[in-house]
């Protein structure tokens, strides 16, 4: 081929190519164009109060989407449906696409990258922090979130983004505080114990200490907030687990100074001493010297048998039946993927 015939040749593809790159920009640019409209009307049913009929329509434009292969567009639907609905106190609503959202990610095998993060962070933060219930004392709406999160965390760890399944973590507990207070607070501190926000922990456990018990009692809630982030630990995570544990006791003694003389914060403070150098004799030695103090609460000892069980491989003599096998399920309840 001539030189002048190859020049021409190349000039004819590269033309071609930029027609099939416009051709394609002008495409995805109607889509969006398409999307925002139908956004936009979906705005004006829930500007109205019609909430229901907004859901349908999300719904709609969502399976739309997914019939066209716009799989991002889908995705942006369901996560603006699910913020608008949760910021209108549409909870079951909200909760419904984000659902679908999250499973959407599962189905299509979507990488848990910043932008797919991004999208479950926004409706994490859209839950209000002022609840409208029917019923104040009702846990369902709360039951029905948790499942959700437990999603998200499942197709996160899947993705290998251990350290973004623990901001959702801390996230999620800090708005379970914020919402429910101390009524809720036994949930809280499930995800509480497994984010990394130990400062927001303390303050919460400060809280809810004058709150819910009686005076003197904040070293009960200091010793199970350590036992338990402790307890939630496996073989791959300890060491993460533990620095967690040492910071959020840091943290409750910088916010509750009176504490640090505590017998059972001293024990907290000896206890990860043993765990850190491995001396699982020393860990023996503490439970029987700090005995009476530790029968202050049942749980703490089922807690220990766990946390033997983690860091030196111990088998509790009981087996996991009873007390221990009924906090073990409460601990790791719906996060059976968190083996990072």
């Amino acid at each position: 081929m001539h030189l002048r015939e190859q020049r021409n040749l190349n000039s004819t593809l590269l033309g071609a190519c930029e027609s099939c790159s416009s051709a394609r920009s002008a495409a995805m640019a109607s889509a969006a164009a398409g999307i925002q409209k139908s956004l936009d009307k979906i705005n004006a049913q829930v500007a109205a109060g019609a909430f229901y009929e907004a859901q349908q329509m999300y719904k709609t434009v969502y399976h739309r989407c997914k019939a066209r292969r716009q799989a991002e567009d889908a995705y942006t639907v369901l996560q603006a449906g699910a913020v608008t609905q949760l910021s209108n106190q549409q909870l079951t609503c909200g909760v419904e696409l984000a659902n679908m959202l999250v499973d959407a990610f599962v189905a299509d095998s979507i990488k848990a990258d910043a932008q797919h993060l991004g999208m479950v962070y926004a409706v994490l933060r859209a839950l209000p922090d002022s609840l409208q219930l029917a019923d104040p004392e009702s846990t369902a709406e709360l039951e029905e979130l948790s499942r959700w999160v437990m999603a998200a965390l499942k197709w996160a760890h899947k993705q290998g983004a251990d350290d973004d399944a623990r901001t959702i973590h801390e996230v999620f507990a800090g708005w379970i505080w914020r919402a429910y207070g101390w009524r809720q607070f036994s949930k809280a501190a499930l995800h509480f114990s497994r984010g990394a926000d130990a400062a927001a922990y303390a303050s919460a456990l400060a809280a809810v200490s004058s709150q819910a018990g009686s005076s003197g009692e904040e070293d009960l809630f200091i010793t199970r907030a350590v036992l338990q982030t402790l307890a939630c630990a496996n073989a791959k995570n300890a060491q993460r687990q533990l620095q967690h544990a040492a910071a959020v006791l840091e943290a409750c003694k910088a916010v509750q100074p009176v504490v640090a003389q505590q017998p059972l914060v001293r024990f907290c403070e000896l206890l990860l001493q043993a765990l850190q150098l491995r001396k699982q004799q020393l860990l023996a030695l503490l439970r029987g010297s700090y005995g009476p103090s530790l029968q202050a609460d049942p749980s703490f000892d089922a807690y220990l048998d766990t946390v033997e069980q983690v860091y030196f491989n111990v088998r509790p003599a009981g087996g996991s039946g009873g007390l221990l096998g009924s906090l073990l399920r409460g601990l790791m309840e719906g996060d059976e993927a968190d083996d990072s």
